[in-house]
């Protein structure tokens, strides 16, 4: 099981493209106009699995982000944010992985704030059987926003063995929120799963609003 209690023991023999970071708006690199994603209509999620430190859930939708099409892989669950915004970590992100014709990866990221319970959220809680994998039908509807504002920037994955070279989108005007009984849940059962942030290291972070 990874330790995220000892996050300076992870193999990483890679550059300086790490993630997550701590994101902040350059006004060099603002847009005033949503971010360039589309996706289907609902994401239809069948196979829910126990990894051992987040609910990972499999299934089916496509993206187009920048104009290029990618297919669902999978979405799992951080506790709290792994990215922060002005140093500042929302309570839950959301990762929603991707990977086109060629190989690319593109992961767009939800960060996910205190609310209402989300319905679709406490169904993947009320099917979650610990240590097995479990068929669901679940179709996530509203989880990510037609119109969204958010940060882009090159990284890896944020868990070993930390790719680089993966396209990120961190969507913060996500229309879901989540209660704090869930987020509790998550956490009395995979315990805190956030990857510290990593260096930037020059790269450049466009951010996307359209007020």
């Amino acid at each position: 099981m990874l330790n995220y209690n000892n996050q300076g023991n992870w193999p990483n023999g890679f550059g300086k493209m790490q993630s997550p970071i701590d994101l902040s708006i350059d006004e060099q690199n603002q847009y005033k106009e949503f971010l360039p994603i589309s996706v289907d209509e609902f994401y239809q999620l069948n196979n829910e699995i126990d990894d051992g430190t987040t609910i990972r859930l499999t299934g089916m939708g496509n993206a187009t982000v920048f104009n290029r099409e990618f297919n669902f892989k999978q979405i799992h669950f951080h506790t709290p944010a792994e990215h922060t915004v002005n140093g500042e970590a929302a309570p839950f992100e959301i990762h929603l992985v991707h990977q086109n014709a060629i190989g690319q990866t593109v992961v767009v990221a939800l960060l996910v704030q205190i609310g209402n319970a989300d319905a679709s959220l406490q169904e993947i809680i009320n099917n979650f059987v610990p240590n097995e994998e479990t068929d669901v039908s679940i179709n996530l509807t509203e989880w990510i926003p037609n119109l969204a504002n958010g940060f882009h920037y090159a990284g890896s994955l944020t868990t070993p063995p930390l790719t680089e070279n993966v396209e990120w989108i961190v969507i913060t005007n996500s229309p879901m929120t989540v209660s704090q009984n869930q987020v509790d849940w998550f956490v009395k059962q995979f315990g805190n799963n956030n990857r510290q942030c990593q260096a930037i290291n020059n790269r450049k972070i466009e951010y996307y609003e359209n007020k």
